[in-house]
């Protein structure tokens, strides 16, 4: 009965030696544990699978700040990748506060029905705005043209670019964007085109809005990385249907429609990555500019009066 009593014993303080052991040992992880959680600073990360970076650019642009990471499958190498955000964003705008001064607006006042889908009656054809590119064209040829179209008023006249590559081009936009000028009083020339280049639009624009004849700024409907990648390469400035509205004061963006003015106040206090650049013209969320909005959706030009 002793040596079982012992037994007994020896095996109760072997066990309460492992349970001080075991929690000893659980203590020391935790703090490890917590130690190497100090240490390791999270963020949210984008990792791209491709072996190109314009559809990456793309997804950039509309996270701000994101790190992204590209890994190539092809040559199996992973990559930090970089956009300039800031610096895209000061092309853009300036090309849109240049449209903004050929326009002669100032800060925007009032809201029109661009947004709800209504359509301004117009009583003005393209054929005043072809002839005045033709009257420009020929200018170039004719001095005594040349001087009698500088003496001689003329509206402020935009192109309207419909792309016919693929399904970029939408006739729904084209009527938004087209009543939109027209009820600002804005000239407007239709061009469709499939594809998109600087020589091509320069035989058509004027950038010399002091001159009569040409179109001083283009909208095209087509792909918005044309104006995001390209607009600077153009003569005069080349819009997307969002910069336009952005132009109009139709939306407001801090970071697109601050000028020289509201910099020096402070209004941009930062780099201009507080609002992301919107990639949404195949979005189903997208705005009025936008393929897939509700009134877009079918694709369809509205009529205008006579």
């Amino acid at each position: 009965g002793l040596a079982q009593l012992d037994f007994h014993e020896a095996l109760s303080k072997t066990r309460r030696r492992q349970a001080r052991k075991t929690q000893h040992e659980s203590e020391k992880t935790s703090a490890v544990d917590t130690a190497i959680d100090d240490s390791i600073s999270r963020e949210r990360v984008m990792i791209f699978l491709a072996d190109g970076r314009f559809h990456l650019e793309a997804a950039m642009i509309s996270n701000p700040s994101l790190r992204a990471l590209r890994y190539d499958p092809y040559s199996k190498t992973l990559t930090e990748e970089r956009y300039e955000i800031a610096k895209m964003k000061k092309l853009r705008r300036d090309a849109i506060l240049s449209v903004r001064q050929l326009l002669g607006m100032g800060p925007p006042s009032r809201r029109i029905d661009a947004i709800s889908g209504k359509v301004a009656p117009t009583t003005e054809s393209n054929d005043g705005i072809v002839n005045s590119v033709l009257q420009q064209q020929s200018s170039q040829v004719s001095s005594s043209d040349q001087q009698f179209c500088t003496h001689s008023p003329s509206p402020i006249s935009m192109g309207i670019i419909l792309g016919t590559l693929g399904r970029q081009g939408n006739p729904a936009i084209l009527s938004r964007i087209r009543s939109l000028l027209h009820s600002r009083g804005i000239r407007c020339m239709i061009l469709l085109l499939s594809e998109i280049f600087p020589k091509k639009l320069e035989m058509m624009s004027n950038p010399n809005p002091g001159v009569a004849g040409g179109v001083c700024a283009w909208v095209q409907i087509a792909c918005p990385r044309l104006s995001i990648d390209w607009g600077h390469y153009f003569c005069v400035p080349v819009l997307s249907p969002f910069e336009l509205f952005v132009a109009l004061g139709e939306v407001a963006h801090s970071s697109l429609c601050a000028g020289d003015e509201e910099k020096k106040e402070g209004i941009e206090k930062k780099d201009g990555l507080e609002d992301a650049y919107p990639m949404d013209f195949y979005s189903n969320s997208g705005g009025p500019w936008a393929n897939y909005h509700d009134s877009n959706k079918e694709r369809k030009a509205l009529s205008y009066g006579t």
